[in-house]
């Protein structure tokens, strides 16, 4: 009886089967003409987040999702932030990261592609570009070196352990927690800076010494400090051995160059710029993170 109708209308199972195929493939393409355009955009919000999120707002060599000041240059050891930054400073800087446009940096209006001609803010006079300024060069007023010296090991090339904008001991924990600002002199300095040496030990190991007017510690090579005038409340000889080493600077503070009591910190986002101060009558300018001579 089955087979009577299907015939009379004309229709084989296989006919049948066809046109069903057929509204299926419609059905697919008009899904994948909606669906697929909606997961392209929710693709790209994506990337856009994960961008901000691995990104170095600030570019102190910490990214922005562990940074607790993502807008403002910090230090390591504060998580991002300067040291002397109040648990309120903090949030502020948290909010101008979160806040349109992201720590202020106003993005100009794209241009408009119109066919094969790209014009510049339709409606609008094109603004005058401006470009930005190298940024001040952050300052430390201590230096601490670290490391195991004990037996009179060898010579060794290491980074330094921290750059303090106050004092290592003091303002900044030193590597060694002994070493606090009992250990340690602050006095200012007007022709040199100084270096604190924590020595890993079980025992207490604490040195420091003045470093000269135009010392550098470069970024890019090991170099020898040059200090001969090594301080120490207990006489401890480990520590000197330390400022026998070869160091170089880390990424989150460039070169640093001594001048007058302080470190000043050459990186990237002081490239091109000159301290305003001669050094030794010298003229002294940022170029690719490194301190040069003019």
């Amino acid at each position: 009886m089955m087979m009577k109708i299907i015939n009379k209308k004309g229709l084989s199972p296989i006919g049948l089967l066809g046109e069903i195929l057929i509204v299926l493939v419609v059905i697919i393409i008009l899904l994948a003409m909606v669906i697929v355009p909606k997961l392209t955009t929710q693709s790209d919000i994506v990337g856009v987040q994960i961008g901000g999120i691995q990104g170095d707002a600030d570019k102190d060599s910490i990214r922005n999702f562990l940074d607790k000041c993502p807008c403002t240059f910090g230090d390591s050891i504060s998580e991002g932030c300067p040291a002397m930054f109040t648990d309120e400073q903090k949030m502020e800087d948290v909010k101008k990261y979160n806040s349109e446009p992201p720590c202020g940096i106003v993005a100009g209006n794209a241009p408009v592609r119109i066919g094969t001609t790209t014009v510049e803010h339709v409606g609008r006079e094109k603004p005058t570009e401006q470009k930005s300024e190298p940024a001040a060069f952050k300052k430390y007023q201590s230096i601490e070196i670290f490391g195991d010296d004990d037996w009179g090991a060898d010579s060794e090339n290491a980074e330094i352990n921290f750059a303090c904008s106050g004092w290592i001991g003091s303002n900044c924990p030193a590597a060694e927690k002994s070493c606090d600002a009992e250990e340690y002199s602050t006095q200012n300095l007007k022709d040199q800076c100084w270096i604190m040496a924590s020595e890993d030990d079980a025992v207490n190991q604490c040195g420091q010494a003045k470093a000269d007017q135009e010392t550098i510690i470069s970024l890019k090579e090991f170099k020898d400090l040059g200090v001969d005038n090594y301080l120490s409340v207990d006489e401890d000889e480990d520590p000197q051995n330390l400022f026998s080493w070869k160091w170089k600077s880390k990424s989150g503070y460039g070169s640093l160059i001594c001048n007058k009591g302080f470190w000043y910190g050459c990186k990237e986002v002081n490239e091109g710029r000159e301290l305003s101060e001669l050094v030794n009558n010298q003229k002294y300018k940022c170029l690719e993170n490194e301190w040069v001579k003019q």
